[in-house]
C-alpha cells in the first residue's frame, strides 16, 4: 500500500482530486489500496508548508504531492514550490503545476479552448452557459470527476495531458 498525503491550493481542488483518486481506483488505473488524503496547504509560500511535508513524512506517509494552479507561469510558480520542499525529503515531493488551472482538465476532456486570454474557469463558465444556460462555480469542479451537466472528466485524453502522471 502506497499512502499519499496531498496539498491542493484549491479550496475544492481538494474534494476534486480524492473522486478522481477514487475514480481511478474503481477503473483499475492504480491500486485499490492507494491511500490519499488531500487538503488545502497551511499556506501558499511559507515555512508552515515546509513543516506539513516533514509531517506527513514523517508521520506515515510515503509521498508528498503538490498540486498548484500556474496562473499562466507555471515555471515560476514551480520553482516557488520547490524552494519549499526540505532537501532531505525533494526524493519524496512530486509538484504538479497546471498551465493555469484545474479547469484545464475538464475543458480539454469537453474540448473546451482556453488560453493567455481566457482561463479554463472562464472558457468553462461560458461554455455552460452557452450548453446548460448554467454558471459553473469553483464548488463544481468536483461534480466533474464523474458527471455534471452531461459533462465528465475523459481519462483517456487525460493520459496524453504532460501533467496528468498515473
Amino acid at each position: 500500500m502506497v499512502k499519499f498525503r496531498m496539498f491542493v491550493e484549491d479550496k475544492y481542488g481538494s474534494e476534486f482530486f480524492e473522486k478522481l483518486i477514487n475514480r481511478l481506483k474503481e477503473e483499475g488505473l492504480i491500486p485499490e489500496d492507494t491511500t490519499v488524503k488531500s487538503s488545502k496547504p497551511p499556506a501558499d509560500c511559507n515555512t508552515k508548508i515546509d513543516r506539513a511535508i516533514k509531517s506527513a513524512l514523517s508521520f506515515g506517509f510515503d509521498r508528498v504531492v503538490l498540486v498548484i494552479d500556474g496562473d499562466g507561469n507555471p515555471e515560476e510558480k514551480q520553482k516557488i514550490a520547490e524552494s519549499h520542499i526540505p532537501p532531505e525529503f525533494k526524493d519524496r515531493v512530486d509538484v504538479i503545476v497546471f498551465e493555469y488551472e484545474a479547469e484545464e482538465w475538464i475543458c480539454k476532456s469537453l474540448g473546451i479552448r482556453y488560453g493567455s486570454y481566457t482561463k479554463p474557469s472562464k472558457a468553462l463558465n461560458d461554455w455552460l452557459k452557452s450548453k446548460e444556460g448554467k454558471e459553473y462555480h469553483k464548488r463544481d469542479l468536483p461534480k466533474f470527476v464523474s458527471s455534471f451537466e452531461n459533462a465528465a472528466l475523459d481519462l483517456s485524453l487525460l493520459r496524453n495531458d504532460k501533467i496528468f502522471k498515473i
